[in-house]
């Protein structure tokens, strides 16, 4: 492995901007606070003796955002139609 030397002074070199900063201290936060979540329903569910809640709370989650999505596509195109296609290798029932 190589080392390259720039010339210059470090105070020349450009510096990350201020936005790039702010997203990283974000994510930060982010990861640190769902670890905290994650920790403290881990805690909780086996004081109480229940199974943990993150995991229903997403899948409830995902349900609410795919009805939401399903609502917004009928609002947007009227003439869809929601409905399952069932494909079967047999004659028509009758």
């Amino acid at each position: 492995m190589r080392t390259i030397c720039v010339p210059g002074t470090a105070s020349e070199r450009p510096r990350p901007g201020t936005w790039s900063r702010v997203r990283a201290v974000l994510r930060v936060l982010l990861c640190v606070l769902v670890l905290l979540a994650t920790a403290a329903d881990a805690w909780l569910t086996a004081l109480v003796g229940l199974p943990p809640l993150i995991p229903r709370v997403r899948r409830l989650a995902a349900l609410i955002a795919a009805e939401c999505r399903t609502c917004a596509s009928s609002v947007t195109d009227p003439g869809v139609i929601d409905a399952e296609v069932i494909d079967t290798d047999e004659e028509v029932w009758r």
